[in-house]
């Protein structure tokens, strides 16, 4: 009880001091358009969203389109959310909001799920530059999305211009990090038709030097942790064609990424991506009736992921040399040289009808259908029998049903809706065996539901809350494994969680002598079911539903236009996650020894702070220098339970800086940044065991030109 009587008092305090701010203001202010460095409408489609009721933070892209930054760091930046990263550009990472994290937290492209269910295209592959904003949904996940989030959802929203476009971008970093983009588009306005081109470069030899986490004294050399992806991309936009709009995209993208050792020294194994898309899409917003919007995309993915490791000869970190064990291969003692086709279509259909002003349904449609093949003719001859003649299928398809609502000139604004989860699977063991296996068909569905409200008694301020019990259903690697190292998991059954928001948000323009401030502050609980986790059998591994898990917390944030040359933010995180599983999985009685106890890996609380100073006309008049300051902290947290008090699994408590310029002319056509990471060579680590970068230094060189 203490804990929740903590939360409460400190939103009780909150709100009342965000009161009393605007109570305070005598006057209303007309609201301005200048948001710092960026200019936006009020009313906006982010202010809308901003204020509705749904628990989501936005950030503004373009701050951060003169630097050398990733997406990852710049969520990291965001209350409640923590990236977990095992190493630079490629290695894996997974997104935490409000303590859940991972396959839990969907990502999405323009609304459209982001990548390949294996992750070969991650969401650190895309270059800044290319965003226009991103959108952080912390609970409560929009109808419009459709798909199965549960612990919230990630969507970015890219740069999407009317007129001619070139836009180039190259940049440069410690331990040989090379990342480019480009952009054409040319507009026909005659035949409203727009042709455009693009593509992403990324590669990084990721070689830090770091210390062992397993032998006091080595210093390990990531020599085997290179990592490049190449994306290249064509489309076709016509408009006022009976549709309003049809656009057209092909997508090609490849990855490669040698496997870097940590416990043991690896120097051949590696991974390969290749994924060929289609996407198509018709939007109209008078459908058949003025009152009817409707948007329809098709994606037609074609995927090939590679596994390679048949060395026969193994080495360790002093450079002795051994056969290695079992019948070859550096991780899994069986040789691999995998093509596992993984071919998808989906459909996602959003409709939207207008009552009134008012009131209004959104009716969406999200499906998926995958075919899995896997294919490893060197596996299968060293064990005998064939592991990839047998396809698997999953068809997953969620659809909700939503109300909007708005009183009392907008004061009241109130979302609710039920969802639909259906899924089917049809999945072969990947055991060994010499016979043809038998199939595992799993058919099922599952219903949740979803209520959100906003309040906004006086102008600028409003106080928001929101319920939903989700679902998420499993995803092909779970489901299907990955045809080496983790085997099929046909049994699986979907996730469950209550997730519950109280907050409130103060947003104003010309409040206080500032140009423009932002205070939120929310209290947040998850309730987990059926968690799935990877679970270690000998050299392979299998998904299985294990836990029950709580999450309570709170978080709080402050962004602040100081004036027109200064900006700065600061955030805080406090969260709990408690293991809830009273017995052990498979037993009836026997007691949970980690009921009640901390999760570990996952920090209880972590705060950032940034501050900004742009000064202009510096050399000429169409020119600008921005400095920048950023700090993060996380607390110290255990990587293994707590079950004794002399046990010391703790992870640090860990403190990081960045700075930098940024100088731009010509009116932001050309602009030059160079910044310095982890500034005093901390040494920092998300994830147990994989130590990251110290201090690195950036370059990055961006031009564009509208016509």
């Amino acid at each position: 009880m203490f804990v929740f009587n903590s939360y409460f008092m400190f939103l009780v305090v909150s709100l009342f001091v965000v009161s009393t701010g605007a109570l305070a203001e005598q006057t209303e202010k007309e609201d301005k358009e200048d948001l710092g460095a960026i200019t936006i409408e009020d009313e906006s489609e982010s202010i809308e969203l901003l204020h509705s009721p749904m628990p989501v933070s936005i950030i503004d892209a373009e701050r951060f389109h003169g630097r050398n930054i990733s997406l990852n760091e710049v969520l990291k930046r965001v209350a409640g959310v923590k990236i977990a990263q095992e190493g630079g550009l490629g290695s894996r990472s997974t997104i935490a909001i409000n303590g859940l994290e991972g396959r839990r937290v969907k990502v999405f492209i323009d609304g459209n799920p982001l990548n390949a269910p294996d992750g070969s295209l991650g969401i650190n592959d895309i270059p800044i530059q290319l965003v226009e904003r991103i959108e952080v949904y912390k609970g409560v996940v929009p109808a419009k999305f459709g798909g199965d989030a549960l612990g919230g959802a990630v969507n970015v929203v890219v740069r999407d211009f009317e007129e001619n476009l070139v836009d180039l971008n190259l940049s440069l970093g410690s331990y040989d990090t090379q990342r480019g983009s480009v952009i054409l588009k040319k507009r026909f306005d005659k035949q409203k038709i727009e042709l455009g081109i693009g593509g992403f470069y990324n590669h990084a030899a990721n070689d830090y030097i770091m210390n062992s986490p397993y032998l006091d004294g080595l210093k390990i050399k990531r020599d085997h942790d290179e990592y490049t992806s190449v994306l290249g991309g064509i489309s076709v936009s016509v408009d006022d064609r009976w549709f309003d709009s049809i656009d057209m995209e092909l997508i090609s993208f490849s990855s490669e990424k040698e496997i870097q050792g940590i416990q043991y020294n690896i120097r051949e194994a590696k991974n390969k991506s290749e994924a060929n898309i289609f996407v198509i899409a018709f939007e109209k917003k008078q459908f058949f009736s003025d009152q009817l919007e409707f948007k329809y995309i098709f994606v037609r993915p074609e995927m090939t992921n590679y596994y390679i490791d048949k060395a026969t000869t193994c080495y360790n970190f002093y450079g002795s040399t051994r056969s290695c064990p079992g019948l070859r291969g550096e991780i899994t003692g069986v040789p691999h040289d995998s093509a596992d086709s993984q071919n998808e279509m989906r459909h996602d259909l959003n409709l939207h009808y207008s009552i009134n002003r008012n009131h209004a349904f959104n009716f969406h449609l999200n499906s998926q259908a995958s075919r899995y093949k896997p294919n490893d003719p060197l596996a299968s001859d060293a064990l005998g029998y064939d592991i990839g003649s047998f396809p698997s299928e999953r068809i997953n398809a969620v659809s909700s049903l939503s109300y909007e609502s708005s009183f009392i000139n907008d004061k009241i604004v109130n979302d609710m809706g039920v969802k639909q989860y259906d899924y089917d699977y049809t999945v072969t063991p990947d055991e060994g065996s010499l016979g043809t296996p038998e199939q595992t068909h799993t058919k099922s569905s599952e219903t949740g539901f979803y209520e959100s409200i906003r309040y906004s008694p006086l102008k600028g301020l409003f106080f928001k809350a929101s319920y939903e019990h989700a679902y998420r259903l499993p995803d092909s690697e779970e489901i299907f494994g990955n045809g080496s190292t983790i085997i099929s998991a046909p049994e699986l059954k979907p996730e469950e969680a209550d997730n519950f928001n109280l907050g409130v948000l103060f947003d104003r323009f010309d409040f206080a002598g500032m140009p423009w401030v932002k205070a939120e502050a929310t209290y947040f609980s998850r309730d987990l079911i059926n968690m799935i986790k990877l679970v270690s059998q000998n050299r392979k591994s299998q998904y299985s539903n294990l836990s029950e898990v709580s999450v309570r917390g709170f978080e709080f944030e402050v962004k602040a236009d100081l004036s027109d040359a200064w900006y700065m933010y600061v955030n805080y995180t406090h969260q709990e996650l408690k293991d809830r599983q009273r017995f052990v999985t498979g037993t009836i009685n026997t007691p949970n020894p980690t009921y009640g106890l901390d999760v570990p890996n996952v920090p209880k609380q972590f705060a950032n702070f940034g501050i900004e100073h742009k000064t202009l006309a510096v050399f000429r008049g169409d020119d600008m220098l921005k400095f920048f300051w950023e700090s993060a902290w996380v607390d110290e947290y255990y990587y293994g339970y707590e079950l004794s008090q002399f046990q010391d699994k703790k992870i640090k408590a860990q403190t990081s800086h960045a700075t930098g310029l940024e100088y731009s002319f010509n009116d932001d056509q050309i602009i030059i940044g160079f910044e310095i990471h982890n500034l005093t060579d901390e040494e920092i680590t998300d994830v147990f065991k994989y130590p990251l970068m110290g201090r690195s230094y950036n370059l990055n060189l961006r031009y564009n030109w509208f016509g």
